[in-house]
């Protein structure tokens, strides 16, 4: 029987959707695994880069993961890496402690424009301010706290059940650098007093509460917030930087430094933080009045750069809005990110640092970024020990100079004795204040250079010493009776 011609026609119809759908599918899985490849291959050169030994990174969408993938070994045990593997996170613990605080102030046991001294009566300052601070002020980094200050009191490898709330004791001895709310002045000691206040107000050690309301309603299993808790669940150290190469770290996990920056946690575990700022975490978790709250712009921190509760945002309430945030410790580098507008979101954990070097990861989250975007990626730079080559020639010179100093008719015929005396109290003088001009200049604590730039500080080091040796010559070869 003849088929007819309005059958044959759905029949054509039929079958051109299907093709057409089948080269959609084809198209876009192709496009699909092009992206994957590009992201794949950015993270590579990154880690080869850098020689980075370790790394893992996760990106979702629509809180569907779509790229998962880990690199290299951990810095204790040289163990593989997987998902599932504890880093330290750095400075993201601050958005993780500031959901903390945000889950408190959903429930009403906290109001964010409460005095801090409401909460913590027996944290006081030497310029009497303490009572002006707010929760929100320590929130959205504007209390007065400097840069300085916090890192004062960050990376002391210290332990036990009281060791946040000591240290937040001994900002009794510091005077706020801007009055509160005057500006924003990025500080550990902020998220160290909330830490403290977490304790206060629950009754719980920080760990413990974080452990109980945070990681385990969001399915993060692998992520603890203190050392002991870090261990049972995988955490390994990993790598200092030194001249751009791994060194296995010498840095202990600090159980005071929680809340601002040594929560550990897995690329698995962080995605499952990444889906709340997208809206679709449990069910409870917390209000969408709270959420929306908690990803507002709440100081101007650069051109078209916000930070808010422990969170950064740029471009906000354009198609290109980004929140996200950096993490380091002495051994450690890590980005999340979230782009509301595309529902992409991602996490990158790697094991070695060095503060030099920290750009490097930052670059490579906004070139995966503009990946995700279809935009122009970004570059990430190359790697670079310029500063520490400097600082090597230099040295050489003051290992030269003593040799050409003891041969006593070069002295005679280029320096005059006015001219030896003030080379000899040039070089005393700057081996006196070398590093208190080092830190003055990197406003970083000597210690926070010590573990973040290891190298450079002990070539600093060696730079005192040899300058106090060549100007101590110089003065005992003018007192020479022969001269």
């Amino acid at each position: 029987m003849a088929v007819s011609r309005s059958r044959f026609l759905k029949v054509i119809a039929v079958l051109y959707v299907f093709i057409s759908f089948s080269v959609f599918l084809g198209k876009s899985a192709s496009a699909e695994n092009g992206l994957e490849m590009n992201i794949e291959k950015a993270i590579k050169d990154y880690l080869d880069e850098y020689k980075v030994p370790g790394a893992s990174v996760a990106i979702i969408r629509n809180n569907e993961l779509f790229f998962s993938k880990s690199w290299g070994v951990t810095g204790e045990s040289d163990e593989e890496v997987t998902e599932q593997t504890p880093f330290t996170i750095g400075s993201i613990s601050k958005s993780l402690t500031a959901m903390a605080i945000m889950k408190l102030a959903d429930n009403g046991t906290i109001s964010l424009d409460a005095s801090i001294q409401e909460y913590l009566p027996w944290l006081t300052l030497k310029n009497g301010k303490a009572a002006e601070i707010t929760v929100t002020q320590l929130l959205a980094q504007t209390s007065g706290f400097s840069t300085y200050d916090g890192l004062a009191l960050s990376d002391k490898e210290l332990t036990g059940s009281d060791a946040i709330k000591n240290q937040v004791k001994k900002l009794s001895e510091v005077e706020l650098t801007a009055a509160p709310g005057e500006k924003h002045l990025y500080s550990n000691a902020n998220f160290l007093i909330l830490g403290a206040m977490i304790e206060e107000l629950t009754g719980m050690s920080y760990a413990d509460y974080m452990e109980q309301q945070i990681f385990a309603p969001l399915g993060m299993k692998y992520t603890a917030a203190n050392k002991k808790g870090a261990y049972e669940k995988g955490y390994l150290k990993g790598f200092q930087s030194w001249f751009g190469f791994p060194v296995k770290s010498f840095v202990a996990y600090d159980d005071a430094g929680a809340p601002y920056g040594y929560i550990t946690a897995s690329s698995e575990d962080m995605v499952q933080f990444v889906k709340v700022l997208s809206g679709n975490g449990p069910d409870h978790f917390i209000s969408d009045k709270t959420l929306d709250l908690f990803k507002t712009p709440q100081v101007q921190t650069g051109e078209d750069r916000y930070y808010g509760y422990g969170i950064r945002i740029s471009n906000p309430d354009t198609p290109k809005e980004l929140i996200w945030h950096s993490g380091s410790t002495p051994d450690s580098h890590a980005e999340f990110f979230y782009i509301p507008e595309t529902g992409w979101g991602g996490v990158i954990l790697t094991n070695k640092n060095h503060v030099l070097e920290e750009e490097g990861l930052y670059y490579l989250k906004e070139h995966i970024v503009s990946l995700l975007n279809d935009d122009e990626p970004e570059k990430v730079p190359n790697h670079s020990v310029t500063i520490q080559y400097i600082m090597l020639g230099c040295i050489l010179l003051l290992v030269i100079l003593p040799i050409f100093l003891v041969k006593r008719f070069r002295i005679r015929k280029y320096f005059k004795k006015g001219t030896r005396l003030f080379l000899g109290v040039l070089f005393i003088g700057l081996s006196a204040v070398l590093i208190p001009l080092f830190t003055f200049t990197t406003s970083f604590p000597w210690h926070s250079i010590s573990v973040f730039a290891p190298d450079i500080a002990l070539l600093t080091i060696v730079a005192v010493i040899l300058l106090a040796i060549n100007g101590l010559l110089l003065f005992s070869l003018i007192l020479k009776k022969s001269w």
